[in-house]
């Protein structure tokens, strides 16, 4: 299911780190007609220290050779652009700007920066954290499996009564099934190994799969 795209930006908080110019004058014009909080801080000023969690948006000067801009990669970063000089451009996309603003700043363009930014930003997100919850499940499966054969060897039952009997488990202390199997390998920790040597065994054997396939297409 695709997620809405946003372009109301009313009462989100937008940090510009740029010299007091007339560029950041406009910026801050424009944002704040757009119904956003700005707040203003001179590039030159040390603000490592910065808290960065208040803010929803942030807007950062890539003329500058700026050291501490890879930490706005938290927040959707936007650069602001004077010059399109292939290392400054290298620099933006180091950094993790995932748009821009042509310098000098005018009324249009910014809100168009801020939509990209802000739902791109949304979308990496959203992805990063299905690859967490996937990762999860992966790491679960293992442990399901290690504990599966456990059971098989210590109770001399086949894979589908282990199963049962993890689910039965499971079922009665209404808790899921691999935290039932993190138990039943926590009092073995032979067993426990298992579940890591599992996850080697695959990418061993996706290896040697790999490297037979290349020697057969020679």
């Amino acid at each position: 299911m695709k997620s809405a795209v946003k372009t109301n930006f009313r009462g989100l908080r937008a940090l510009v780190v740029h010299a007091d110019d007339i560029n950041r004058q406009v910026l801050a014009s424009v944002l704040r007609k757009l119904g956003l909080i700005v707040d203003l801080i001179d590039h030159h000023e040390d603000h490592t220290d910065h808290d960065l969690s208040q803010y929803d948006v942030v807007f950062v000067d890539a003329d500058l050779n700026n050291h501490n801009a890879t930490r706005y990669c938290k927040l959707p970063c936007i650069a602001l652009i004077g010059t399109e000089a292939p290392s400054q451009l290298t620099r933006v996309v180091r950094q993790g700007c995932i748009s821009h603003i042509l310098k000098p700043v005018r009324n249009s363009g910014v809100f168009t920066a801020l939509l990209l930014a802000v739902n791109e930003y949304e979308r990496r997100q959203q992805i990063e954290r299905e690859i967490t919850g996937l990762r999860q499940r992966l790491a679960g499966r293992r442990t399901v499996t290690a504990a599966l054969l456990k059971l098989t060897t210590t109770e001399g039952i086949d894979l589908d009564a282990a199963y049962q009997r993890l689910r039965a488990d499971a079922m009665t202390r209404r808790i899921p099934v691999e935290e039932i199997a993190r138990e039943y390998l926590a009092q073995d920790p032979c067993a426990a190994g298992t579940a890591q040597c599992l996850g080697a065994e695959n990418n061993v054997h996706r290896s040697q799969t790999t490297t037979t396939n290349r020697r057969l297409t020679k």
